[in-house]
């Protein structure tokens, strides 16, 4: 009864999200927040890492990959097991992007974003509140987008940051 009932809310919030139109400049600013989410800059921040190595920065680095080691495996295995279907294949029938798969729960793209600023905004803790942001920004920006319903940017966000606290405590660094 209450999950039929938080997913009633979630479906009504979405709606009130999502728009099937925006102007230029905010559907170009949401898409290119999603898509700084895509694995790209991480990839390239890793890369900088490794070329410009201080042993801080090697710490950092592989903190952030034994983070995204514990991320990626609960975050497959959850999607698969809950198998929500998207919104945009539901609800709106339309989406501003093609979804990399037919799941929504949870977002993969806030897990990423959150893992990525609480390790990164622990080694630099004066970037934390701007990788915070940003973060919150591309886990908005898949609702906006007509991908993910609300709920799931939440718990995505909640994974991310999880395993990301996880990672720092593991390795003993938090």
């Amino acid at each position: 009864m209450i999950l039929a009932q938080l997913d009633r809310f979630d479906r009504a919030l979405f709606k009130v999200l999502f728009r099937a139109r925006y102007r230029r400049w905010q559907h170009h600013g949401i898409r290119l927040m999603s898509r700084s989410g895509d694995g790209i800059l991480y990839a390239l921040f890793g890369l900088y890492l490794l070329i410009y190595s201080t042993p801080e920065q090697i710490t950092l680095l592989l903190v952030l990959l034994l983070g995204y080691a514990i991320e990626r495996p609960i975050y497959f295995f959850t999607k698969n097991l809950f198998q929500r279907v998207r919104p945009c294949d539901v609800l709106t029938r339309y989406a501003h992007i093609r979804p990399s798969d037919k799941f929504s729960l949870p977002s993969g793209h806030s897990a990423g974003a959150w893992v990525f600023a609480v390790i990164v905004g622990h080694f630099y803790p004066q970037l934390a509140p701007y990788l915070y942001a940003w973060a919150t920004l591309v886990a908005c920006s898949r609702v906006f987008l007509g991908v993910h319903y609300p709920l799931d940017i939440v718990l995505g966000s909640l994974l991310g940051y999880g395993c990301a606290v996880f990672a720092l405590l593991i390795t003993g660094i938090l």
